[in-house]
């Protein structure tokens, strides 16, 4: 199925010149190792609410070329979410509904919505909160292998990667819904699909579960459509998808942050709900700067300050030396400022 293009009334031609010397050497070295030798760029697309400024694909890519998003799903299922919020079926600050917690005496009863989306869950997930393997490529139940888990942290009080948080506050919303049917239907009918992102398949387990923490295929298209509605508030073509304040929400830094640095001294990037936060992270990029990121280098960033999306999808090197959308994003900007 083709791509219609829309929003976007203007476009650059795919694969190539933006118009923008500068822009287009920026974009030159994306597709080699300058900004990572252990990256390989698959993507790169540069667009504002009304145009597409650059787009450019390796061999054999394509605008309808859908790649694994990695954890760029969980900006993804946070944006469901927000949907679920505009229309009354969640409130974030309320306690998850998870079935296994609803037991009178289960302390985890108390971990609420908001808790999931700041990763701030308190749920054991073993050392390294991002190894779901099991659910991902083994065949287990988000139900048997995340929501039985147990408390080792108060609710709120520990920011802790973990995937299973995500799922289980899919899972949350799913208890909204009088139907499976129901909710299978509703990310398609509440979000994607109105916002043209037809070319976006969501992943289940095999008992109709959501793996919004990482299963998601999309295109680079697709992803920036999102990134325009976060511009636009929430916002398209004058109708509301995501509740009103939804980007100030996710945008906000949660209560418990994760570490300052890296164990090698490198900075990181604070957290909101279920998106990274550039804040104070790169002075040469803006304060309001969000990101969507996945493994292997995969990239939606957000400036609304300047009307602008990123993306860059990539299948880097695992273990290796990623690609540095930081770099990459603060020289778009100061191309496209030098316009």
């Amino acid at each position: 199925m083709p791509d219609t293009g829309l929003p976007w009334t203007d476009h650059a031609p795919v694969n190539g010149p933006s118009g923008n010397d500068r822009l287009d050497k920026v974009i030159d070295k994306a597709f080699t190792t300058q900004f990572g030798s252990d990256s390989r760029t698959s993507a790169v697309l540069i667009a504002t609410p009304t145009a597409i400024l650059a787009e450019r694909y390796k061999e054999g890519h394509s605008p309808v070329t859908a790649q694994r998003t990695w954890s760029v799903a969980k900006s993804i299922g946070a944006s469901v979410i927000g949907a679920a919020v505009e229309q009354g079926l969640i409130d974030v600050k309320a306690p998850a509904q998870i079935p296994q917690w609803q037991r009178l005496a289960d302390p985890r009863r108390a971990i609420t919505l908001e808790n999931l989306l700041h990763m701030a869950s308190g749920l054991d997930s073993n050392i390294a909160g991002n190894r779901t393997d099991r659910v991902y490529m083994g065949g287990g139940l988000m139900a048997d292998e995340a929501a039985t888990n147990a408390l080792e942290a108060m609710p709120g009080m520990r920011w802790k990667y973990a995937n299973n948080d995500t799922m289980l506050a899919m899972r949350a919303v799913r208890s909204a819904f009088e139907s499976e049917d129901a909710y299978l239907r509703f990310p398609f009918e509440a979000l994607l699909h109105p916002i043209g992102m037809t070319h976006t398949r969501l992943e289940t387990d095999w008992a109709g579960d959501f793996i919004m923490s990482s299963q998601v295929w999309t295109t680079a298209r697709d992803l920036a459509r999102l990134g325009v509605l976060h511009l636009q508030d929430g916002l398209w073509d004058g109708k509301r998808i995501l509740a009103k304040g939804w980007v100030d929400y996710i945008s906000t830094p949660a209560p418990a942050q994760p570490p300052l640095q890296n164990s090698d001294g490198s900075s990181r990037p604070g957290y909101g709900a279920q998106w990274w936060l550039l804040n104070a992270y790169d002075p040469a990029l803006p304060k309001d700067s969000i990101v969507a990121a996945g493994n292997r280098g995969q990239y939606l960033v957000v400036i609304p300050s300047l009307d602008l999306v990123i993306v860059r999808r990539g299948y880097d090197m695992v273990g290796g030396s990623g690609f540095s959308y930081v770099d990459f994003a603060s020289q778009i900007v100061a191309a496209l400022k030098e316009n």
